[in-house]
């Protein structure tokens, strides 16, 4: 692959100025082992570094799979050129001063964007630290340092974080594949680099740093298909920005900027760390150590305090620790002093050496029980720190299908021991909480089978519910509509329908049958409690009688703006457990749709989990399962369980209308009553909208 691995880099923009870029990046690959050739370009030509320099891309005298572009941004577009007519496949532009920079920057990066697709050119950037392959010792970067050769790819949108990350490389023992600065993402984006970093043989596991993502289907996607093989981490800057501001449901509220990228992770199976720390973490233990296969695991230590901590943490963390297998816990048992605990936490006592830490560690490996451990060490006078690391280093490499990290707590007591355990690919923690935490991660995430959904896409039904939207403007749909919209895709709701008079709304209460609810029905009116234009449980005709009456003067006194188009009675339901369904239009990911808790809860407790439509019934069972009201599903205090399966498909059905649907900005179905056998929706918003 000509980008990750060319053999023959022109530096375009090369100075003799030893402060300059061309000359940092030139400096990179001539000192730091790049075996590849070099072509230093600079139309004043002469010699730098010890290389011949080219007064142009076009007199280079042999083939060219990287150029890598250092000039003004103004010169940027015609130097691409000459190298699309050069036949060079892959360009890294580290110059800025195009969109970031505003004014003309835009127009002279969508010129750039022609350019390389009329070429079909790879292009890095603008505005990149550059790319760097440890494993053939290329830096065609910026960055002062060539870190350690290993399987993790690093993919940063910022590049200051990206050569933050390299510089502390080394020495917390982190070892990559790749490092690409994506930049501007003019002509590839994320989802191209994930892809070529999934067809990489080097790479293992993938880690990207990202603000933004362009194409939220493509990615995920993506994402589905290349973490089967190999483990994707994400750091996602921007995730605090207040919810939208335009939402008109509590599908929009409750949905804030975060929840799409959350959905993606679920889906796919993307790890998702929450600090650059826990990036870094995740990234060097996921590269060195294989899967932990259950939550089995065993903890060993020489202090009390950090075994307990760490027990704590394993509890938190969804781990357990089994008592070690009779035969083997007597083994341990004799070779331990007395005053040892054999029990999980296995403490080895705080004058332990090497042998005891060996025999603790070994015992687990061998133990049928064990799937993984956590050896902890704290550095009192006696303990020989060096000598546990270098075995530990030497039992990782003799059982290199068994999980375990280290935890050498402390400062200058254990520095040189932490070192050894770096180079040698035992992941080490200053904390028993942060190793537990990343140890749990080591377990395979669960992927959903790619089953069709039993609801496919009917592009007849697509089409019927196009007419639907037909004249109805933007907004909210208005109640005949959308009991439509339902009926079609067979989604129960109540019967009901819209009363102009009094004695109208009497009429229609009869032929429904007591009890009824009425509401007002307004398309302005999105919230109708909040202006007391819902009265439920109607039982005669006289309160029904008074109920229309109430209702609309509340919307004349409360809403005076708002259209009326009357007051909508609806049978009335028994009461039941009530939970919201909606959907929602994301700019990343397309449509998503919620799961959660309902009713008077909803905001509340904002108790919901996210997933990008359209979902399987499998999908959504692993939805439902998220919530923290999932007990409330599977039935509480001698209660049977609800209709969990038929909820599934209902969130299904409801991710599928939203992804048939282009025209629909939100879906709120909010309560949906759900029972032992049924569910049905009591009330349903259909928000139309770009």
């Amino acid at each position: 692959m000509s980008l990750f691995s060319p053999k023959s880099i022109a530096v375009i923009g090369v100075s003799a100025d030893e402060r300059k870029v061309g000359h940092l990046i030139l400096r990179n690959l001539v000192t730091q082992g790049y075996a590849g050739k070099i072509y230093p370009v600079n139309p004043k030509g002469g010699e730098i570094l010890g290389k011949k320099v080219f007064p142009s891309v076009s007199a280079i005298d042999g083939p060219v799979d990287l150029a890598v572009i250092v000039t003004p941004a103004a010169t940027v577009n015609r130097l691409a050129e000459e190298c699309g007519k050069k036949g060079i496949l892959s360009l890294a532009v580290i110059s800025s001063g195009f969109r970031e920079a505003g004014g003309d920057g835009k127009a002279m990066e969508e010129e750039l964007r022609r350019t390389v697709e009329r070429y079909s050119m790879k292009l890095i950037g603008p505005n990149s630290l550059g790319i760097i392959r440890p494993g053939i010792c290329m830096n065609a970067s910026f960055a002062n340092r060539l870190p350690p050769a290993g399987s993790v790819a690093l993919l940063s949108q910022s590049g200051a974080l990206g050569d933050a990350f390299i510089d502390r490389a080394e020495g917390i023992g982190l070892k990559l594949s790749l490092f690409l600065s994506i930049g501007n993402k003019v002509s590839m984006d994320e989802s191209d680099f994930l892809e070529l970093c999934g067809e990489d043989l080097e790479t293992k596991v993938i880690g990207l740093y990202l603000e933004g993502i362009v194409d939220g289907p493509r990615f995920l996607t993506l994402a589905k298909r290349i973490g089967r093989e190999k483990r994707i981490i994400l750091l996602k800057g921007g995730v605090t920005e207040k919810g939208r501001q335009a939402a008109s449901s509590h599908t929009g509220a409750l949905a804030g900027t975060d929840a799409a990228i959350e959905a993606i992770c679920a889906q796919a199976g993307i790890v998702r760390a929450r600090s650059t720390r826990q990036f870094l973490d995740l990234l060097r233990t996921l590269s060195q150590q294989p899967p932990l296969l259950s939550s089995r695991i065993a903890v060993i230590t020489n202090a009390g305090g950090p075994g307990v901590l760490a027990a704590d943490a394993a509890e938190r963390e969804g781990l357990s620790l089994p008592a070690l297998t009779p035969g083997i816990e007597q083994a341990l048992r004799s070779f331990l002093p007395p005053a040892a605990s054999v029990r999980n936490p296995i403490d080895v006592l705080g004058d332990a050496l090497a042998d005891r830490y060996e025999q603790a560690l070994k015992a687990a490996v061998n133990d049928p029980n064990i799937d993984g451990a956590i050896v902890i060490l704290t550095p009192q006078v006696m303990t020989p720190a060096k000598e546990i690391a270098e075995m530990l280093v030497r039992i990782k490499h003799q059982h290199a299908l068994f999980p375990f990290v280290s935890c050498f707590m402390g400062g200058e007591g254990v520095r040189e021991a932490i070192a050894i355990l770096h180079a040698d690919g035992v992941t080490n923690f200053s904390c028993p909480e942060s190793a537990m935490h990343i140890l749990a991660l080591l377990r395979p995430p669960e992927r959903m089978e790619e089953k069709q959904n039993i609801f496919q896409r009917d592009e007849r039904r697509a089409a019927k519910a196009a007419q639907l939207f037909e004249d109805a403007g933007l907004g909210l749909l208005n109640e005949e509509r959308t009991e439509k919209l339902l009926e079609l895709y067979g989604l129960p709701f109540p019967r009901s329908k819209v009363a102009a008079t009094a004695d109208e709304a009497v009429k229609i209460a009869e032929e429904i049958g007591f009890p009824v609810t009425a509401k007002v029905s307004s398309k302005e009116i999105l919230h109708k409690t909040e202006i007391g234009g819902v009265v439920m449980h109607l039982t005669t005709a006289e309160e029904v009688r008074k109920a229309f009456d109430t209702i609309m003067r509340n919307a004349r006194e409360r809403a005076p703006q708002a259209r009326v188009a009357g007051v909508l009675i609806q049978q009335c339901l028994p009461p039941g457990n009530e939970f919201i369904v909606g959907a929602l239009k994301d700019e990343t990911a397309g449509h998503l749709v919620m799961a959660g808790l309902g009713g008077v809860y909803t905001e509340l407790f904002r108790d919901t989990s996210f997933r990008v439509a359209p979902v399987s019934a499998k999908e959504a069972y692993a939805m439902l399962a998220q919530l923290k009201s999932w007990q409330l599903l599977l039935g509480m205090r001698g209660k049977p369980p609800l209709a969990i399966d038929a909820f599934a498909e209902f969130v299904s059905v409801v991710s599928l209308l939203a992804n048939e649907c282009p025209q629909i900005r939100e879906i709120d179905f909010n309560p949906v009553l759900v029972g032992e056998k049924s569910l049905t929706i009591l009330d349903a918003k259909i928000v139309l909208g770009v």
